[in-house]
């Protein structure tokens, strides 16, 4: 990247905190508990970076998946109690975070509850400068660019002069069409052999197998 790198746009889940393994867990036993039988590959490589309504609306229109009532609230609990008992920062993540010598902020699908509770759980809460942007702030959720649009709008940032780092095709399909370039980033417990090309494929600009290979690449754009 030759030109002057002034902010850096973090996805959360996946990218900062290593959330969506426990989250994919939990719903695979929920939806287990209840007949439907995905693995975790399949489960991992279909709904990336997806919100849980999405994918249960997935599941219902393909598979005919009936959501049995209060599965969604269930759902929901059994991923704070997931959180609460594991949840951990990407290794590497932390120390890479707090370091960065220019400002940085979130943009998840994720409420702005569920990143401050999350950044707070790991003890990051407090090293973001910048702000907790959420897709419940705009119309759609990503793939669609609106939450980095936002996100830009409200910094006063230029894309060419704004990174994000990204886990999953559906956020780096939104940061792209939002005019960013994108690290894809691999370094989560829940990602499969094989995500390095989906994230390539999506458009991601560059590749971070872990925090280290992320601190490398920002280290040359001046980020480190």
């Amino acid at each position: 990247m030759s030109r002057q790198l002034t902010h850096i746009l973090f996805d959360n889940d996946g990218t900062i905190v290593d959330s969506e393994v426990i989250a994919q867990r939990v719903m695979l036993k929920m939806l287990a508990e209840h007949g439907f039988h995905l693995r975790e590959q399949e489960y991992s490589t279909r709904f990336p970076g997806l919100l849980d309504r999405d994918i249960l609306h997935i599941l219902q229109r393909d598979h005919a998946f009936t959501v049995p009532e209060g599965f969604t609230q269930q759902l929901h609990e059994a991923h704070h109690l997931g959180f609460d008992n594991a949840l951990r920062a990407i290794p590497g993540m932390t120390s890479l975070f707090r370091r960065l010598k220019i400002p940085k902020s979130m943009v998840s699908n994720g409420s702005i509850k569920h990143v401050e509770r999350c950044l707070r759980k790991v003890r990051l809460l407090s090293a973001v400068d910048g702000h907790i942007f959420s897709a419940e702030q705009v119309g759609k959720p990503k793939p669609h660019p609106d939450v980095y649009l936002f996100a830009l709008e409200k910094i006063g940032l230029e894309p060419h002069h704004t990174l994000a780092v990204e886990d999953s095709p559906t956020g780096v399909l939104a940061a792209k069409s939002a005019g960013l370039q994108v690290i894809g980033f691999l370094g989560a417990a829940h990602v499969m052999e094989g995500h390095a090309n989906i994230l390539k494929d999506a458009g991601a600009d560059f590749m971070a197998k872990d925090a280290g290979a992320l601190a490398v690449l920002l280290s040359k754009m001046g980020a480190l």
